[in-house]
């Protein structure tokens, strides 16, 4: 090979890797459709961490997500199942701002929902169509608070 060609090998290379981290930059945006996203997810998964979605309003209410979780736990065991049964799996979640300014945003979530037991669960119950499955149709509140936006108003439920 010519020094020509190592040299455009070269850089076709350097292109593919500039994209890439292009991409990665774009993926990585916070937009309020991914904090809704992650936030639901958080929330039909029982996952303490849904809180770092939440606004300062209801973060203040830390008490108000435990009873949310030990409530979800103490149906599971009465109906004589493990804590993990209550959670929930999101499949092709749909998401769609209905409105945003620079504080404030409205989405609009549609998504699939199947019990997460356990984490490969949910994959083969949605693969070989086993268990029951529940539709999500939610609108969510969102207000920018720094420089993350974060959930404000929703009325989800754990589905029992």
């Amino acid at each position: 090979m010519k020094s020509r060609d190592y040299t455009i090998l070269a850089l076709v290379v350097l292109m593919g890797v500039f994209v890439q981290a292009l991409l990665v930059a774009a993926s990585c945006k916070e937009t309020p459709a991914r904090a809704a996203e992650e936030f639901t997810r958080a929330y039909f998964n029982l996952d303490p961490a849904m809180t770092e979605r939440m606004c300062a309003d209801l973060q203040a209410d830390e008490e108000a997500v435990d009873n949310l979780i030990h409530t979800a736990h103490m149906r599971a065991q009465a109906r004589g199942f493990s804590p993990g049964y209550m959670r929930m799996h999101l499949f092709q979640v749909e998401s769609s701002v209905l409105a945003q300014d620079e504080q404030t945003a409205q989405v609009h979530l549609n998504s699939e929902m199947r019990r997460n037991i356990h984490p490969a669960f949910a994959v083969f119950a949605k693969m070989w169509d086993l268990g029951e499955s529940h539709q999500l149709d939610e609108t969510l509140d969102l207000v920018k608070e720094g420089d993350q936006w974060k959930v404000c108003n929703h009325n989800l439920q754990i589905i029992m």
